[in-house]
């Protein structure tokens, strides 16, 4: 899922697999994020703490941010989303 500039939730691509779905969000941050390497990061989780850390070790990888915070679901976005949720935020050139 992704926020448009009106604050409403929309679809962006169908991605089969556990793994690709996560290769999907950092490639996500790839085509959009402005500057990763003096950003801090945002990786929210609903259950799933290694899927995270594998999101996390790809970016650090890769940009070497300024921090990456992994966190847990709230409850607003986990009642969008349930159980192994994994969300990245950031800022990107897109709202």
């Amino acid at each position: 899922m992704h926020m448009d500039n009106e604050g409403r939730l929309i679809f962006v691509t169908k991605v089969r697999g556990r793994k690709r779905s996560l290769d999907a969000l950092v490639e996500r941050l790839d085509q959009t994020a402005i500057n990763p390497s003096e950003q801090s990061i945002f990786i929210t989780h609903g259950d799933c703490l290694e899927d995270a850390q594998y999101v996390a070790k790809k970016i650090e990888e890769k940009y070497h941010p300024r921090e990456i915070v992994i966190n847990w679901v709230d409850p607003v976005i986990g009642a969008h989303s349930g159980p192994g949720t994994v969300a990245l935020f950031f800022l990107g050139t897109e709202r």
